[in-house]
């Protein structure tokens, strides 16, 4: 760390995995009512994408990764939609979200370091200029700090806690933590703070007493899916991406949970999966299942949403860019820097070897939930099969693709 197929024949989305493709086959060719031999298209398919594609090197070293949902209540959490995504639809104003934070501990080394720390407890502590935006905001009754204590881990093994951006709802109070542990961010990173800059929404109290990490991407040759990445531990067990778009200095987290399996940590490159998704690569490697894809056609709102069959109704299978797009004059420090990110990051999530989890995203609470939980045996559970299209199903919390009634 430095301081400082579809083929040509048939048009048909196609997952592409190294296990069970006949099965998977049959459920994309039962979504579009196909009769074809299986085992003759399988012939077709390109390779199946791991995490090798992504440029990721083998290690055999890994991490744990426990989520922490810092709010107890995603739902009573109202975050005015417009200043993050479009097109908001009426009944849609506000979003809830689950606000994430991480335990990353390596194996190996024992080491424990923090992933975002979720937002203060005493909104009312924060910053002058954030104090009345953020209170009451947040349902907290027990702060990362808290969490963290109640499930046996004592602040000061807590060698680092990383920023993945600056904003209030990832910094926590780090007034909490003990001198020894460090506060890494991304190089860019802004860290003025009030009173001497007027404006600030960071406090003195973020920084003192404590060693300040900054990590410099340019100093690093690695990449991974076209993304900058910076080896934590120097083991290939936890990377650091460099996510630009957001605010200065965005940072997102890769976790080797297995030799071969990895989470992204997502932080705030976008707040609904709807933004990420869909994809021609997510087509193709993780088709929609067949009964919701069927239920698009008439729950996503044909006013608001493209393309349309020759029915008039909303087209899924064909649609190969997300359905919700960064928004202009809201949060996002350079929505086109973002909306690129994005793009890169969309390779990781058609990735049959990594698990996308998003700092924000409620689509996943129904399926991950509750929290704490260790989230290394992702793939065994099928998480990524449950969670990729679950926000545009009607009855996950995600969904705001059609005008509810006030």
């Amino acid at each position: 760390m430095t301081n400082m197929l579809s083929c040509s024949i048939i048009q048909v989305p196609i997952r592409s995995v190294n296990d069970n493709r006949d099965s998977l086959l049959d459920n994309a060719l039962n979504n579009t009512q196909l009769g074809i031999n299986t085992r003759i298209y399988a012939s077709l398919l390109p390779p199946p994408m791991t995490f090798h594609t992504l440029g990721i090197p083998d290690s055999s070293s890994i991490v744990t990764l426990t989520a922490f949902d810092v709010v107890d209540d995603p739902g009573a959490v109202k975050v005015p939609a417009v200043a993050l995504f479009g097109p908001i639809l009426p009944g849609h104003e506000n979003l809830p979200v689950p606000v994430f934070a991480f335990l990353v501990e390596n194996v190996t080394t024992k080491q424990r370091v923090m992933f975002d720390l979720g937002p203060r407890k005493d909104a009312e502590n924060a910053a002058p200029p954030i104090v009345e935006l953020i209170k009451g905001a947040f349902p907290i009754s027990r702060d990362i700090t808290e969490q963290l204590v109640d499930a046996g881990i004592p602040l000061d093994s807590i060698s680092a806690a990383i920023w993945s951006h600056a904003h209030v709802d990832h910094i926590g109070d780090m007034f909490k933590f003990p001198p020894s542990t460090d506060l890494v961010f991304g190089r860019d990173t802004l860290t003025d703070t009030y009173p001497a800059k007027p404006t600030s929404t960071l406090l003195e109290s973020d920084f003192a007493g404590r060693n300040l990490v900054k990590v410099d991407f340019t100093k690093s040759e690695l990449e991974f899916g076209g993304l900058k990445a910076h080896d934590y531990f120097g083991d290939g067990s936890f990377y650091l991406l460099d996510v630009p778009g957001h605010l200065s200095g965005h940072v997102c987290g890769l976790a080797r949970v297995t030799p071969t399996s990895f989470i992204l940590l997502g932080a705030d490159a976008c707040h609904h999966a709807g933004a990420l998704r869909p994809t021609e690569h997510l087509h193709r490697s993780f088709p929609c299942p067949g009964a919701l894809l069927a239920a698009t056609r008439s729950s996503v709102s044909a006013a608001h949403f493209s393309p349309l069959d020759s029915t008039g109704a909303f087209d899924l299978a064909s649609r190969t860019t997300p359905l919700l797009d960064v928004a202009d004059g809201g949060i996002f420090e350079d929505p086109p820097t973002a909306r690129a990110s994005l793009k890169e990051l969309a390779k990781f999530d058609a990735n049959a070897d990594v698990f996308v989890v998003l700092a924000h995203d409620i689509s996943l609470v129904p399926v991950v939930g509750p929290f704490p939980k260790l989230l290394n045996n992702w793939q065994a559970k099928g998480w990524k099969d449950e969670v990729t299209w679950a926000f545009i199903d009607e009855g996950n919390p995600a969904f705001r693709f059609s005008p509810k009634a006030a």
